[in-house]
């Protein structure tokens, strides 16, 4: 088992820098560009190894995720701020829900796989890519002889090198109903092979021996595979247009229509923001009237219970008890000198009775009937309703006169002026 710091250690020696490979991988950013205006999802880069790609499509303000089986390539990525899970690919894929992902990347990935593994891996990819979404991957070309006698095995997990033919007949049959295979990375190569003149003697068979170099050794390095699920999908043209020579290749024709979608996804994304500021004052509005309408309804609610109340039989004849706890409850706020003298007049009332057997009569036979009645006029008036007398008679505790106040007294003077009139 290969060692995770020794593979780090690897693809630092011998893959490149990070600012190299990540010139090469800029090749492929048009394509990208115009796809996420078409698809609104994930890219998903399997075997992201040192994140250059990742990196390149953060910067374009791209989402994407990574996959890698090692921890320190993990690490790395996770402390740079990338979304980068340690996962197996096919388990991982096989936990996808279809269609959800833009892009499905793999970048110098399916030389590990192994044949049957490649074919599972193309028709989950397959399954899981949008049908508006591509499959982008990049391999070793073994149609340059260094790359397919040599340096491809300097990989120590590389299992065989994939013809461009192969690779490319293998996405086809996974579902992909169009391929377009790029050879990558050749402006790369320290390519110094010049034709020698014609007038000179043996150029005849010099040119053609540095014809067959460079056709042979000196082919691109890598190639791409490039698949859609829709034959006629419109970014296959771009995909085509990537020239060979340069980091940023695209053609005349294939920046203006880059071009063209950037301003669409622009205009887009301003209507996008507009429909949804109107969508959320919609969804106040309807959140303040639908308040509104339960207010509505409670106060409906309230009138007909108290219309309902108001005409209840039970409430028109409890109206005199109302009127009653009403009276005794005001008498019961007044201020404490008129309270006094409400005492006063009661008990001097109860002695005027008193001194009158009819009028006496009638008011013992009334309370009798009404002895809460009584009890609580007792009380009131500071008379203890357990000192009844055998008649039923309320006893009198009257203050002196010498104890009242000046106000008293004159009260007491008129009570008695009462009296006397009507004795007469």
């Amino acid at each position: 088992m290969i060692l995770d710091n020794f593979y780090s250690a690897l693809e630092d020696r011998f893959r490149g820098s990070r600012q190299v490979i990540k010139e090469r991988q800029s090749l492929y950013l048009p394509l990208v560009d115009a796809l996420s205006l078409r698809v609104r999802k994930k890219v998903l880069d399997v075997g992201c190894g040192r994140s250059e790609w990742l990196e390149l499509l953060e910067e374009r303000g791209i989402e994407s995720e990574g996959l890698d089986m090692n921890e320190e390539f993990v690490t790395q990525a996770r402390q740079a701020g990338l979304d980068v899970s340690k996962a197996d690919v096919m388990e991982h894929l096989r936990q996808q829900p279809d269609q959800s992902y833009g892009l499905v990347s793999a970048f110098h990935v399916v030389e590990h796989l192994g044949f049957e593994n490649l074919l599972l891996f193309l028709r989950e990819a397959h399954r899981v890519i949008d049908d508006d979404g591509a499959l982008l991957l990049e391999t070793p070309n073994p149609a340059n002889l260094l790359v397919g006698a040599c340096t491809f095995y300097l990989d120590p997990t590389h299992e065989r090198p994939l013809p461009s033919a192969l690779l490319g007949f293998a996405a086809e049959f996974a579902g992909f109903a169009r391929v377009v295979v790029l050879p990558v990375n050749r402006a790369f190569l320290q390519n110094n092979l010049e034709f020698v003149p014609d007038e000179l003697p043996g150029a005849d068979v010099i040119n053609k021996v540095v014809s067959s170099i460079d056709q042979n050794f000196m082919q691109a390095p890598d190639y791409a595979v490039i698949a859609f699920k829709k034959a006629g999908n419109e970014l296959a043209a771009i995909a085509e247009s990537l020239t060979l020579h340069s980091p940023l290749p695209v053609s005349a024709k294939g920046m203006e229509e880059v071009n063209a979608l950037l301003a669409q996804r622009r205009d887009q994304e301003a209507v996008n923001a507009l429909l949804a500021h109107r969508c959320d004052q919609e969804a106040e509005l309807r959140a303040v009237h639908l308040s509104v309408i339960a207010a509505e309804d409670r106060a409906r609610r309230s009138q007909e219970h108290v219309i309902a109340l108001l005409s209840s039989s039970s409430w028109r004849l409890s109206s005199p008890v109302r009127g009653a706890g009403v009276l005794l409850r005001n008498v019961a706020r007044l201020p404490g000198k008129v309270n006094y003298i409400a005492k006063v007049l009661l008990r001097h009332g109860a002695a005027y009775i008193r001194c009158r057997p009819w009028l006496k009569q009638r008011a013992e036979n009334l309370l009798r009937r009404l002895p809460r009645v009584r009890t609580r006029l007792a009380l009131y008036a500071g008379l203890a309703a357990t000192q009844e007398n055998e008649t039923g008679a309320l006893p009198v505790a009257v203050a002196t006169v010498d104890q009242q106040s000046a106000h008293s007294h004159v009260v007491h003077a008129d009570l008695i002026n009462a009296e006397s009139v009507g004795s007469e």
